[in-house]
């Protein structure tokens, strides 16, 4: 038990700290994957250690010297893959790895208790106290500890997916009173996504013959049942309980392309725009804020809310198909892993059904831009493709030494460099929310503090540019946060510091853009605009010639 107990604190703890809401659900996924590796005698083959060790190394470098720290956490999901392909590579040698077995019951586990917290949030609300249970903020819809109805059905789904390689035929009864509360966390999400994953994993238990019978019969029941706890929800709101949220969503029409159509049709134009290169990596953001969308949805995305697109938009469309269609090619080569007798076949397909499942819901949203589902993501991609290898030479050379330990000690760093981000974190959090002896300074002081931290410093650039009374006198603070997420406040202050500097094209570029998004923030700071002389700042016209490019760097 003692993994599956490192992997539900990421997917299940309720605590959060302003700025980031899952920053702690995060860096304890990436404690928990890394602490599993620490568990010795995991040798690597030779040519397996040298590719990961190189892979590391490159992404490290790129993470180091290009200021990318999120390319620190794709290093850490190479690892896992790593560790996965072993797992399956090894299956025929160890029969069944218990470490598998050990990963798909802490998944399990996560999403059963989500599904308690789940009730807590919906029925109970008032025990949510915001440190175990997330604290609901819509009324009718629970999102779990994840803080987000479609994460929290996603982790429902996974739990489904490895159902039957934790159960048996001799487990047959708990494993569909699993299922019934799996679907009770779909339903009490009110995610289409979720109810959509249900429906996908029903119509693969019906041309999958290599499933057994009876998980056959539990996927195809689990769309019946979750519409029944859909009913069943709206009748307790119809005789005084809850207003059930799925319901106002039907209602309302729950108008998906409100903002999702709006993006993916803005991502394509960048897309036409920028088609061989893209735009850069990490730069979407910038690029989308700082472009004419007079049509743009008035949220502010820092992603299109679709991988392939995200891919193309970013990479540009060659390197996007390369990169998809190599996945592909790995995947078609390790098929025959679906053929595998007994549990190994059953541990393909959990593996397969998980990859579906999260790419799925990446054509909707991001949820591998989250550790919580990226690691996983990334043991079940090696579980698969290690299980569809060929079987190793009983007569091959043994592999290097060194090969033994590069798991257990990327693993160790894993551990480290996760407690060390929730540490430094605290930095920014007496920024935003001060307390005890840290947050009795000024504020001046806590930026100067938050300033110094090592993972997190762009937050308090965030606070020193939007509270100074003269931005223009902070300027150099500016470039972190334009790389991060663009908001009205931010692009208020910034219009401004560039005006003060005298860059007045520049800044009523950013004005324009500004008033795309039609915000609270920006209508305030344009009302001088409505007088009978309005000044040239900020009610001017909107220079030519100028891209967004020119604005992403102060």
């Amino acid at each position: 038990m003692i993994i599956p107990a490192l992997l539900v604190p990421g997917l299940c703890i309720g605590l959060t700290h302003t700025p980031i809401s899952s920053l702690y659900n995060n860096a304890l996924a990436l404690a928990g994957w890394g602490a599993v590796m620490l568990v010795p005698g995991w040798r690597l083959s030779a040519f397996a250690g040298v590719l990961t060790a190189i892979a590391v190394a490159v992404l490290a470098v790129i993470a180091v010297t290009d200021g990318f720290h999120v390319l620190l956490v794709v290093i850490a999901a190479v690892v896992v893959c790593a560790w996965g392909w072993l797992a399956g590579t090894r299956w025929r040698e160890l029969r069944v790895t218990p470490a598998i077995h050990a990963v798909s019951l802490g998944l399990l586990l996560a999403a059963l208790l989500s599904v308690a917290i789940a009730l807590a949030q919906y029925f109970t609300p008032t025990l949510a106290d915001g440190t175990w249970i997330a604290k609901p903020t819509t009324p009718g819809r629970a999102f779990g500890n994840l803080r987000q109805p479609n994460h929290l059905a996603s982790l429902m789904l996974l739990g489904l997916c490895v159902l039957p390689l934790v159960a048996s035929e001799a487990r047959r009864r708990w494993a569909w009173a699993a299922m019934a509360a799996l679907t009770l966390g779909v339903a009490l999400s009110s995610s289409r996504t979720g109810m959509l994953g249900l429906v996908g994993l029903a119509l693969w238990a019906a041309v999958d013959r290599g499933l057994p019978g009876w998980a056959r019969r539990l996927f195809w029941a689990a769309p019946v049942v979750a519409v029944g706890w859909w009913l069943g929800l709206w009748a307790w709101g119809e005789v005084g309980g809850t207003a059930y949220f799925g319901e106002a969503r039907l209602e309302s029409g729950g108008d998906i392309s409100s903002s999702r159509f709006a993006i993916w049709s803005n991502t394509l134009a960048l897309i036409g725009a920028h088609p061989w290169t893209g735009v850069g990596w990490g730069n979407f953001n910038a690029a989308w804020t700082f472009t004419p969308f007079p049509d743009r949805p008035v949220a502010f995305f820092d992603h299109s809310h679709n991988l392939v697109l995200q891919l193309m938009v970013e990479l540009g469309v060659p390197a996007a198909l390369a990169l998809l269609g190599g996945l592909a090619w790995v995947l078609w080569r390790a098929r025959g892993a679906l053929s595998l007798p007994g549990e190994a076949g059953l541990a393909a397909r959990a593996a397969l059904m998980m990859l579906a499942v999260l790419g799925w819901h990446s054509l909707l949203e991001y949820p591998l831009w989250y550790a919580y589902f990226l690691l996983p993501a990334a043991f079940a991609l090696g579980l698969f493709v290690g299980l569809g290898a060929p079987p190793r030479p009983s007569a091959s050379a043994p592999a290097p030494a060194w090969t033994r330990w590069l798991l257990p000690v990327a693993g160790g760093l894993m551990v480290a460099g996760s407690l060390h981000a929730m540490v430094d974190y605290q930095r920014v959090v007496q920024i935003f929310t001060p307390s005890g002896e840290a947050g009795r300074a000024s504020l001046a002081e806590r930026i100067r503090i938050g300033q110094g931290s090592h993972w997190f410093a762009v937050h308090a650039d965030y606070a020193a540019v939007t509270t100074a009374p003269r931005p223009s006198e902070v300027f150099e603070r500016f470039e972190r946060p334009l790389r991060h997420l663009i908001d009205a406040r931010l692009m208020i202050a910034y219009a401004k510091a560039l005006h003060e500097r005298g860059e007045d094209d520049r800044a009523l570029y950013v004005v324009h853009r500004l008033r795309e998004f039609r915000h609270r923030l920006g209508r305030d700071f344009l009302a001088v605009c409505e007088q009978p002389d309005p000044p040239h700042f900020p009610c001017g016209p909107q220079p030519q010639g100028l891209t967004w490019r020119d604005l992403a760097q102060p």
